[in-house]
């Protein structure tokens, strides 16, 4: 080709602060689910022009205490306002410049940091297929799912999860990687349960290849990752 194909991927982050219910201790049926609870003898929540009060009457035990090990909240409103932080370490990824035929990677590190119990889940979409300048030619996405990754073969735009804390055995290992392509509308593709005192890291590598008659030039899309506490 007379002229090279650029690749540019810029990325939107999100965070969700989460409230949990006013329901401690995690109950459940076919019905119902209780994340937490509280015997006492009073309590509730008020507010005036100038102030706002959450209290509860009857608890003998409250507040924040920590070690190097664990974090705890003890008391129920401590249960309640969960707070929740997403980072990634640049918002945009070059993927410099492609040859048809011999793919080009890149990678982002997404670091999550909540005080939910139950960990977080995070979610990744697309805007649209890469776009040329032109506003009008693409890239196509990969050919496999977020469901169903696979191994690396054919042309477009996929990716994988390189490392992180419990990531699904379906995204395989060094250097068999398994890649998805990017949905439209924001899905779940990785999952961390339980609570870390620290930021967790998420290493997401990026893989795109094209066909000998994709037009030349530069092309870019939007990918945003959002970040969810679980109860």
């Amino acid at each position: 080709m007379k002229n090279p194909l650029h690749l540019v991927l810029c990325l939107i982050f999100a965070s969700i602060f989460l409230i949990l219910p006013k329901s401690g201790r995690a109950a459940s049926s076919e019905n119902y689910k209780i994340n937490a609870d509280v015997i006492g003898v009073g309590g509730d929540a008020g507010s005036s022009e100038n102030f706002n009060l959450t209290d509860t009457i009857g608890e003998p035990i409250i507040g924040v205490g920590s070690s190097e090990s664990y974090k705890d909240k003890a008391g129920f409103w401590y249960m309640i306002n969960t707070a929740l932080n997403l980072t990634v370490d640049s918002n945009t990824v070059n993927l410099g410049t492609i040859t048809p035929g011999t793919p080009v990677t890149g990678e982002s590190t997404i670091t999550v940091t909540t005080d939910s119990w139950g960990g977080y889940d995070l979610k990744v979409s697309e805007d649209n297929n890469m776009k040329h300048t032109d506003a009008t030619t693409t890239i196509p996405d990969y050919s496999c799912d977020i469901a169903t990754p696979c191994l690396w073969t054919g042309v477009g735009l996929g990716f994988t999860i390189k490392s992180g804390t419990g990531v699904d055995a379906k995204w395989g290992t060094n250097p068999n990687y398994k890649y998805a392509f990017f949905p439209e509308t924001a899905t779940l593709f990785h999952a961390k349960t339980g609570f870390s005192s620290a930021g967790d890291v998420t290493t997401i590598g990026y893989k795109v290849d094209t066909a000998a008659s994709q037009k030349a030039g530069q092309y870019s899309n939007i990918i945003t990752y959002t970040a969810l506490a679980k109860l």
